[in-house]
């Protein structure tokens, strides 16, 4: 497996993880994205947006990249593609959406700049295979 790949496939199953333990224990989620469980039933918030949603969208994206890797099939690489772009762009609007945070609500504090780089990189590694695709086909 190539680095593009594999970059793609630790992203991916970071993201299912950090979905799947959201699942297990949304205190931790609530934590994370420190927020809290404010309302009676909070908890079934964190556990289907934080662990439901990731867990099961990045786990499909990562099969369908690891099928599409492993076969040379139009219809499994274009939903591969469908799959990663969505993903990488939720990544990518989310470091996106905190940047004009903390330059409208002034709050460029460390957890701020160290989430945008989190999220920039989710979003890098998660593309990294049709990125690495462009920059080949480019320098032809």
């Amino acid at each position: 497996m190539d680095i593009d790949w594999i970059l793609a496939a630790l992203a991916l199953l970071g993201g299912a993880g950090m979905g799947l333990y959201a699942l297990i224990d949304p205190a931790w989620a609530a934590r994370l994205v420190r927020l809290q469980e404010a309302a009676p039933g909070g908890a079934a918030e964190f556990r289907a947006t934080y662990g439901g949603l990731f867990f099961l969208s990045h786990l499909v994206c990562l099969g369908f990249v690891w099928v599409q890797h492993r076969a040379d099939n139009a219809a499994i690489s274009a939903m591969a593609v469908g799959a990663v772009t969505i993903l990488a762009a939720a990544w990518g609007g989310s470091a996106i959406g905190r940047l004009v945070s903390i330059w409208r609500d002034k709050t460029g504090t460390a957890f701020n700049w160290g989430s945008v780089a989190f999220e920039a990189a989710f979003a890098l590694m998660i593309a990294a295979p049709w990125i690495f695709w462009i920059v080949e086909s480019v320098s032809r």
